[in-house]
């Protein structure tokens, strides 16, 4: 019986590929999961005002920290461009709120 090293090879490949794909996929899971409890600042109030909008100042600069400390670092590491630029979205509207 002959082995075909080439043929071999390209099976093996194809046999791993589904799995390669769907460890990135919950990789990527993973990466969005850091920044869930940000999704919280854009719920509304009774009033239909977001939430971002009633923020101290103390913990809007505390997310803006955990931002900059932690998410965006994990996200830069892992080549997360797609949480890079919600973090960034994230961090622009905390920005502004500290302004006004």
């Amino acid at each position: 019986m002959e082995f075909n090293t080439e043929k071999e090879l390209e099976k093996f490949i194809d046999s791993w590929t589904g799995v390669l794909d769907q460890g990135l996929k919950t990789q990527r899971g993973l990466l969005e999961i850091a920044l869930t409890p940000y999704d919280l600042i854009f719920e509304k109030d009774i009033n239909g005002d977001p939430i971002h909008k009633h923020l101290e100042k103390k913990q809007a600069k505390e997310l803006l920290k955990s931002l900059d400390e932690d998410v965006i670092p994990l996200y830069k590491e892992n080549d997360y461009k797609e949480g890079i630029k919600k973090a960034k979205k994230i961090k622009r509207l905390l920005l502004k709120n500290l302004e006004e």
